[in-house]
């Protein structure tokens, strides 16, 4: 840089301070079209991790079965019960015979009255498997959870949901204690992490996890299952696999063709690319309002930078006629302008962490900052933002000295 344009350079920062309130309106148009890009994909991001730590809940590659209503008995109308078709020779069946199996469970439910010490109340009783924590990527945060062994061996072993533990154990830790379950007595082992609530709706954390063979045998004295959770090796073999399941649960339950499903396959494929989609729909849709935003915030600086420029008619005026050339007019109004949008800017990136934050924790998302677009949608605003900033400098260049200095 020769020393011309070091003193260009430093005229035009010193009259920054000269016009207070033009130079903070134009770093504040700049820093709200960076805070509104950032903040609205920041908020797409932390829904879209939200939208997939649910799934993650619901167990991936995840094949879900379940028994269908009855449509009829005995020539009456619909009513409503579950079929008893779901048995363990189905079950072992499919684990036989589907290669791609690389988790399964069977599990039973049922609302039941439990109670530790003098606390008691009514939850859902799951049995189930090991292999279901797994297949649901749920560790314990205490203790810890039944083995196949103790499974098969029908002990009477209870893992807590987070909240049951709280209502239940709000001064200690429940682990080794005695829970009655319908009055049948069960030990803790394990306490779950937190999970909240899920796409399905269920709260998990207010449920007890027992045995399979402990809820059938000793709660629910049943020979049939409320549902089968299979997981698939691969999320391509999801279709593939759920076809097949249906079609062998057909032939073994010896539905003839027109026949009705007494079963569901539900596809946790079906529900990803569903979500997903409606995800990457709102992106777009966010990405689009921080766009405008930006588009808004360039033409703001235009407005300011022109009328900032005929206000300043015979102060141009009188550099022109002093020896200022066009090119250092040019030069000038642009270097203010640059330097105004690149504080600006600066500015957006602060607000629009705090903003980011603010809105995550106001909804209950996880927080996430992306700086690579953070950083994108800045350099884009200084780029734009230089781009209008031409305009009112070109029209500063070409102010004439006689007769800038002969208007009132």
């Amino acid at each position: 840089m020769n020393m011309r344009t070091a003193q260009i350079a430093w005229r035009a920062l010193r009259l920054l301070t000269r016009y207070p309130l033009r130079s903070a309106l134009l770093v504040l148009s700049a820093a709200l079209g960076v805070a509104g890009v950032a903040c609205s994909v920041n908020y797409g991001a932390s829904g879209t991790e939200q939208l997939l730590q649910q799934i993650r809940r619901l167990g991936t590659n995840v094949i879900l079965i379940t028994p269908a209503q009855s449509r009829a008995i005995a020539g009456r109308a619909r009513t409503g019960e579950l079929v008893t078709t779901l048995v363990e020779r189905d079950y072992l069946a499919m684990k036989r015979e589907l290669p791609s199996i690389a988790r399964s469970s069977a599990v039973v439910t049922g609302s039941f009255r439990i109670k530790a010490g003098d606390l008691s109340k009514s939850t859902v009783i799951m049995g189930c498997e090991p292999d279901y924590f797994l297949i649901k990527n749920w560790p314990v945060s205490e203790g810890r959870s039944f083995d196949a062994v103790e499974e098969r061996e029908n002990q009477r072993m209870a893992v807590l949901g987070a909240t049951v533990t709280r209502e239940l154990f709000p001064h200690g830790s429940p682990l080794g204690q005695r829970l009655l379950i319908n009055r049948v007595p069960f030990t803790i082992v394990g306490v779950l992490t937190e999970r909240g609530q899920g796409l399905d709706v269920a709260n998990e954390d207010n449920q007890v996890y027992v045995p399979l063979s402990s809820a059938m045998l000793r709660l629910k004295n049943t020979d049939h299952y409320d549902g089968i959770v299979l997981e698939i090796d691969r999320l391509e073999d999801m279709t593939p696999a759920a076809d097949e399941t249906r079609a062998r649960l057909r032939n073994r339950h010896h539905l003839r063709a027109g026949q009705p499903d007494d079963f569901q396959v539900q596809n946790q494929k079906t529900l990803l690319d569903t979500q997903l989609t409606a995800s990457a729909r709102l992106g777009f849709f966010l990405r689009w309002i921080g766009g405008s935003a930006l588009l808004v915030s360039g033409l703001g600086m235009l407005g300011i930078s022109w009328i900032a420029v005929s206000a300043r008619t015979r102060e141009i005026g009188t550099r022109r006629a002093i020896g200022a050339t066009a090119a250092d007019i040019f030069l000038q109004v642009i270097l203010e302008s640059g330097a105004l949008s690149l504080l600006g800017c600066l500015v957006g990136l602060a607000i629009s962490w705090g903003a980011s934050s603010e809105i995550a924790r106001a909804n209950q998302l996880p927080f996430i900052y992306r700086s690579d677009a953070a950083g994108f949608s800045a350099a884009a605003a200084l780029t734009l933002n230089l781009i209008f900033a031409a305009l009112p400098s070109r029209k500063a260049a070409q102010v004439l000295p006689t007769v800038a200095l002969h208007t009132e």
